[in-house]
């Protein structure tokens, strides 16, 4: 780059000094000496001229490489350290409103996506590992008594097994369904329709009302009757999740309660209440995390996966809403607010 911008400043220089002599020659009335004398000027100041051309393009040049050059230098120093397995720290952003700044802040936002993704990933291997552990070392154990000899199958016995495996098989349906969802998340376009919510929340009780008469759990709807868009496959996920969270930790006497009314905005709010024992305060805000329990051998003990609730969250916060509880006086309120639209 130095030796071109060296090169077209004395070409230019020589063609200047050139022409102008050719002009003046053929229009001036100056005789031998004087035109000699007038070249020999020019031609000192069209040095003196290069010579200051040349140092201030290259001091030019030299600053703009070097605005240039240094940050993508971070950069292939940086993509050198994510290379070799290490997460390097930030890039800071020199200038705004460049294509250089842009392209290093999407870089940072991508390695924070990386991050985070890999902070995920660990967590829910080291959650999947202590909740798997449990279903299959009881699996195991009574699988090895029995074949050894040293217990003898009955009726309990087999029926315990087949919680177990049922447990263990739940949780991996848990597990898809939450991945399924994450990935659904991600995507730009989600395929919504409009659909009659008093229509879909009957339709998804209704799935319940076997299991609901099985236990004895009686159960009102208070729903008011809209129209909105949704992702209907979500809207329905949610209510499932919720009140077979309802019916699983049902204790005491009373019904449960779903009810749906719109509020402003353009958006709708449902509540599933029933009664169980209290949620602490200060567990409120976790029993939407994935594989939190509040007392984990009751909830083994019930077979609960810890994921529903963190798979309610995930499709709400898709369709731009809230989700809550509160509980007190023996009743705990699930609640969840979404855009129709």
């Amino acid at each position: 780059n130095t030796l071109i911008i060296i090169a077209s400043i004395i070409f230019s220089s020589w063609m200047i000094y050139h022409v102008a002599c050719f002009l003046l020659e053929g229009i001036g009335n100056f005789d031998q000496q004087r035109q000699q004398q007038f070249n020999a000027t020019l031609f000192q100041y069209m040095w003196v001229f290069s010579l200051i051309g040349i140092v201030a393009g290259g001091m030019l040049h030299f600053y703009l490489t070097r605005k240039l050059v240094h940050p993508i230098r971070k950069l292939i120093f940086s993509t050198k350290q994510l290379q070799n397995g290490t997460y390097p720290e930030p890039i800071q952003i020199p200038y705004k409103d460049d294509e250089i700044s842009e392209l290093i802040y999407q870089y940072n936002q991508l390695i924070q996506q990386l991050q985070a993704n890999e902070q995920e990933r660990h967590r829910l291997v080291t959650d999947l590992s202590h909740e798997i552990r449990t279903p299959v070392s009881n699996i195991n154990g009574y699988l090895h008594g029995l074949k050894s000899g040293m217990i003898k199958g009955n009726k309990d016995l087999f029926r315990d097994l087949h919680e177990e495996a049922n447990r263990l098989s739940e949780l991996i349906d848990q597990i898809s369904l939450l991945k399924e969802w994450n990935d659904t998340s991600k995507q730009n376009f989600v395929r919504k329709e409009i659909i009659n919510i008093y229509e879909l929340i009957h339709q998804s009780v209704n799935l319940f009302r076997w299991k609901l008469k099985q236990a004895n759990i009686p159960i009102e709807l208070d729903v008011q009757p809209m129209k909105g868009c949704i992702y209907k496959e979500g809207f329905q996920q949610i209510l499932h999740n919720l009140l077979d969270n309802a019916i699983q930790y049902y204790e005491g006497s009373g019904s449960i309660m779903i009810a749906g009314k719109a509020v402003e905005n353009n958006k709708y709010h449902i509540r599933v209440s029933g009664p169980s024992q209290p949620i602490p305060k200060e567990a409120e805000n976790k029993v939407f995390e994935r594989f939190y329990r509040i007392e984990s051998s009751r909830n083994r003990l019930n077979g609960g996966s810890g994921l529903g609730l963190a798979i309610v969250k995930d499709i709400v916060e898709q369709h731009n809403g809230k989700v809550g509880v509160k509980s007190e006086e023996g009743i705990t309120t699930f609640w969840v607010c979404i855009s129709l639209h």
